[in-house]
């Protein structure tokens, strides 16, 4: 049922929890469907267009508010209360009396629809402040409960995001209880619980799933999975479910359901998934603009793959393109990572990243010493 990639593990996590992804060995969930039914990656690098491309000024025919409705405050209420049914479900260390949400409309928030907010959440177990003990040495006063903040998508009724307030580093002599090829079908059942099991029998052909061993390389005790959404074989960027699994307490740590509504990511995602330039056209673009740039220098490009989520073809669908109030359809972009030697002087790990869009060429996102492009 399903096709195993390797790839080496590196993992780089900054303390505010943004990630990204360095290496991972990766699960491409086959379909039923005949092959030829399926773009993959590899084929689109060579592949010419076969279907017309929408200009890139063309306007998309639907907006978020499409698909988010508006909510008076007496159904805001109710919904509350049902958000507050599901956590228990999902969660059943949590006491429903103990529940407190808010409603957080649209425009009080960064980007993205409407959600209800449940912060100082209790979910502590028995076996959390067992761990707790061990890791403190019995000392009571660094020893606290599981204070967890938690969202909800009032139109699904899912949790869209749980996460703990604060963590910290297991004893190297702690016991790993789960394995990272368990910790993904632990993740998979979560999501089939939370999202419900036609959810995953409808979707499981279609996502893309990434395996991070964090514990092997930090000693965090963690493994990251992330199923990322697809359209014609092509991985959207951002549309995505990231988990953090603890291998030591064997739960999930933190939970992010960043899947937009289908209906709306269909509407924007019109253009064709052939690139019409290829990843080395869109390289030499990229080295065309630096030498521009840095006339005389030597910069002695290297590009890195590191897995099949950079370096790669990708829908751009951040946030603050699909929840626009007029968005254009969803770019399709070259995903390409990268360095000088001036960078790899500083840290041979190091890389920065060009985005370039697959049908125009335009250069989308670089930010590389004084070229800043966003």
């Amino acid at each position: 049922m399903k096709k195993e990639q390797t790839a080496i593990l590196v993992f780089v996590m900054t303390i505010c929890l943004i990630f990204t992804i360095l290496a991972s060995g990766c699960t491409f969930l086959e379909s039923d469907q005949p092959e030829n039914n399926q773009v993959s990656p590899a084929d689109l690098v060579t592949a010419q267009t076969t279907q017309q491309v929408q200009p890139e000024s063309t306007q998309a025919a639907v907006s978020w508010r499409d698909y988010y409705p508006d909510y008076d405050e007496q159904t805001k209420s109710g919904l509350i209360e049902d958000a507050k049914d599901e956590i228990v479900r999902l969660f059943p260390n949590v006491e429903r009396s103990e529940l407190e949400g808010y409603w957080q409309d649209h425009e009080s928030s960064t980007y993205g629809p409407p959600g209800i907010v449940f912060a100082n959440v209790d979910d502590t177990s028995e076996k959390y402040m067992e761990i707790q003990k061990i890791r403190w040495k019995g000392l009571e006063q660094n020893i606290h409960n599981n204070i967890v903040a938690v969202k909800v998508d009032p139109g699904s009724g899912d949790v869209v995001f749980y996460g703990r307030e604060s963590w910290y580093k297991p004893l190297k002599e702690e016991i790993r209880t789960v394995s990272i090829e368990e910790a993904e079908d632990k993740v998979l059942e979560f999501v089939r619980n939370a999202k419900g099991n036609d959810f995953i029998e409808e979707k499981e052909n279609d996502f893309y799933i990434c395996k991070i061993d964090v514990d092997s390389s930090s000693g965090m005790g963690l493994a990251y999975i992330v199923l990322f959404n697809t359209y014609g074989g092509v991985q959207y960027l951002n549309d995505q479910i990231y988990v953090q699994y603890d291998l030591i307490e064997d739960v999930v740590r933190r939970y992010r359901d960043e899947l937009k509504d289908p209906g709306l990511m269909k509407n924007l995602t019109t253009l064709s998934p052939v690139p019409t330039i290829s990843e080395n056209e869109a390289k030499r673009l990229l080295e065309t603009k630096l030498k521009e740039s840095y006339p005389g220098e030597d910069l002695n490009i290297q590009y890195r793959i590191l897995n099949g989520h950079e370096n790669s073809l990708n829908w751009y669908d951040q946030d603050e393109l699909v929840y626009a109030d007029q968005p254009d359809p969803i770019r399709l972009i070259w995903y390409i990572t990268f360095s000088d030697s001036e960078m790899r002087k500083e840290d041979s790990r190091k890389t920065t990243t060009a985005i370039i869009d697959a049908h125009t060429g335009e250069i989308v996102s670089l930010n590389f010493r004084d070229i800043k492009i966003s």
